[in-house]
């Protein structure tokens, strides 16, 4: 595996574990959750730019990209 994959697979990670605690998810729960709603798709497709910002704001942002996308948080 490509270095480039192996840091975009760690970064996925994080923003899903900070989602998760944020959201009071399970980590499992977080993942199926971004996956269903594109949130997972747009981590990886943007990773060259999203990984350079703060990973709260980057967790607030896919949360409003889901939501717009028919999730629901509450």
């Amino acid at each position: 595996m490509s270095e480039t994959t192996l840091n975009t697979i760690g970064f996925v990670a994080m923003i899903v574990a900070i989602f998760a605690k944020k959201h009071k998810f399970s980590e499992p729960v977080a993942y199926h959750y971004l996956s269903q709603y594109g949130g997972t798709e747009l981590l990886v497709n943007h990773y060259g730019y999203l990984h350079t910002q703060d990973y709260d704001q980057v967790v607030d942002d896919v949360a409003d990209y889901c939501q717009r996308n028919g999730g629901s948080l509450q």
